[in-house]
């Protein structure tokens, strides 16, 4: 039962990125593509958050320590990831989760966060792919990085009280 959280919030985040592959047109059809996205992303970052809550309420079983540069090394990689983000559309996007996920794996040795940030990066890993088949353009200026750098600090300040522990070091 120690489990059942983390099992649940997986299983409806996973079924939220299967169940849409068959339903995407007729939900598009029917409530247009900006309130499609909109609605989608919502779900996906409530159900994302959920699942991040719940592998932290989940018990704990080290696979690994953790050491000081592991929290180094994301804070290294976050302002990239917030960067690619902002610059490369949707094969961006999927490089930014990519490092997103495989950082916080790095930094995160137990099992719920292994589980948790491994399936990630290999759903990331795919979305990478297929989207750097459609090419891979990033339009950098100053504003994006200024964006980038802004959505870090923020978030870095911001961790503790919505994740619940501290990113530094």
């Amino acid at each position: 039962m120690e489990w059942a959280e983390f099992s649940a919030a997986l299983a409806a985040f996973l079924g939220a990125h299967v169940v849409p592959m068959r339903l995407r047109g007729p939900l598009v059809a029917r409530l247009g593509r900006r309130a499609y996205v909109l609605g989608y992303s919502l779900l996906s970052l409530g159900l994302l958050y959920w699942l991040i809550v719940a592998a932290g309420r989940a018990p704990w079983v080290e696979i690994w320590p953790q050491e000081p540069w592991m929290r180094w090394a994301v804070n290294l990689a976050m302002p990239v990831a917030f960067l690619l983000a902002a610059t490369g559309g949707m094969a961006g996007l999927m490089a930014a989760f990519t490092l997103w996920a495989g950082t916080h794996l790095l930094a995160n040795g137990d099992l719920a966060h292994v589980l948790l940030f491994g399936i990630l990066l290999s759903y990331a890993l795919l979305g990478l792919a297929i989207g750097l088949r459609r090419g891979l353009r990033l339009v950098i200026s100053w504003q994006r990085v200024a964006l980038a750098l802004l959505l870090w600090a923020g978030l870095f300040h911001l961790h503790p009280l919505v994740i619940g522990v501290s990113p530094a070091p």
